[in-house]
């Protein structure tokens, strides 16, 4: 018993090594979960790509209507504060009272190896999410032929356990845990980050420089900026983790060249993977903490002015006349 649990773990451990779990969670593999199916998160992505798209032409002029524009784009990688991590623990039985017992058994054993990590008692919280028939088919067996009659056979009771954590390298100690209690379904990770005003005015400070430089640089080309006709918008987006995991399949396939036309080819599966695929720096004027090890919370600012620049007025030149003695009148020229 002691050995099947031992390669239980170990698989599991395996799984969450490959996918890496602590910053994403199972849900990432499913296209179709409630998640990203959500109308804002899909409003979101498409407002933040939109964006994107933007943010490669920085400035222009436009001579037909005396505008320009001047975009600059920030972006700051940060370090989590907090993590919180969800589990689903599911349990089935024959009545909704030993379904109970039997769930809260392993909660139980769980719960206290978990406080063992120093992690406090409401920093773990236990989330009811169903309970729910279980139905089995009776079969009913007849002179020519068979029915089969769906009747209920017990319960299945599923939970999820939300347990908050400061430091990233604990994880690992939480996912073993779970592991020996048979609870391997990590749905996912959350990241929060504490000060965000003081992170959106770093940002902002940065760019209102870098600004003021370009804009100090441009008026070294004539242009007469010098107007207050101008309009100013700005611009923030937010991205964890689950929302920059990549899948891909990796594997090298065998050359067929030395197989007979008649021989039976079977394949094997290639298993799939994922990894983090960070926020392109290219499209940013400035990146904050650019190198990075752990998946961290990154954040977007983008600050916009357009100018509306005064045409010119035109210049009434005076001209001026003579009259000769002989009443020849001549035009004088001024320099």
């Amino acid at each position: 018993m002691k050995t099947k649990l031992q390669i239980i773990i170990f698989f599991f451990i395996i799984i969450s090594i490959t996918s890496y779990s602590q910053s994403a969670g199972n849900k990432i593999y499913n296209d179709n979960n409630r998640y990203k199916q959500n109308k804002t998160y899909n409003k979101d992505m498409s407002v933040f790509q939109s964006n994107q798209r933007g943010l490669s032409s920085n400035y222009r002029y436009q001579k037909s209507n005396n505008q320009m524009f001047f975009n600059v784009n920030v972006l700051m990688n940060v370090k989590a504060d907090s993590y919180l991590a969800i589990f689903n623990i599911s349990q089935v039985g024959e009545t909704a009272q030993k379904v109970d017992e039997l769930l809260n058994e392993r909660y139980k054993k769980f719960y206290n190896e978990v406080l063992s990590l120093n992690i406090k008692k409401e920093d773990i919280y236990l989330d009811m999410i169903s309970l729910v028939p279980v139905y089995s088919f009776l079969v009913e067996k007849k002179l020519f032929s068979k029915t089969y009659n769906e009747v209920p056979k017990g319960f299945e009771l599923q939970k999820n356990i939300h347990i908050k954590y400061n430091k990233s390298d604990i994880f690992d100690k939480i996912l073993t845990i779970a592991a020996k209690n048979e609870i391997y379904d990590l749905v996912k990770v959350e990241y929060f980050v504490n000060n965000t005003e003081a992170i959106h005015d770093t940002m902002r400070k940065k760019a209102i420089d870098y600004m003021n430089k370009k804009i100090k640089d441009f008026k070294k080309l004539k242009i007469d900026l010098d107007t207050i006709y101008h309009i100013i918008s700005e611009n923030t987006y937010v991205a964890y983790p689950v929302d920059r995991y990549k899948s891909y399949q990796a594997f090298s396939g065998a050359s067929l060249g030395a197989i007979g036309s008649r021989s039976n080819v079977k394949k094997i599966r290639k298993p799939r993977t994922m990894f983090y695929n960070k926020i392109p720096y290219h499209q940013y004027d400035i990146v904050i903490n650019p190198a990075i090890l752990e998946p961290p919370v990154q954040y977007s600012y983008s600050l916009k002015i357009k100018y509306i620049i005064k045409p010119k007025a035109k210049q009434n030149k005076k001209e001026y006349y003579i009259i000769s003695p002989q009443g020849e009148m001549k035009k004088l020229y001024i320099k």
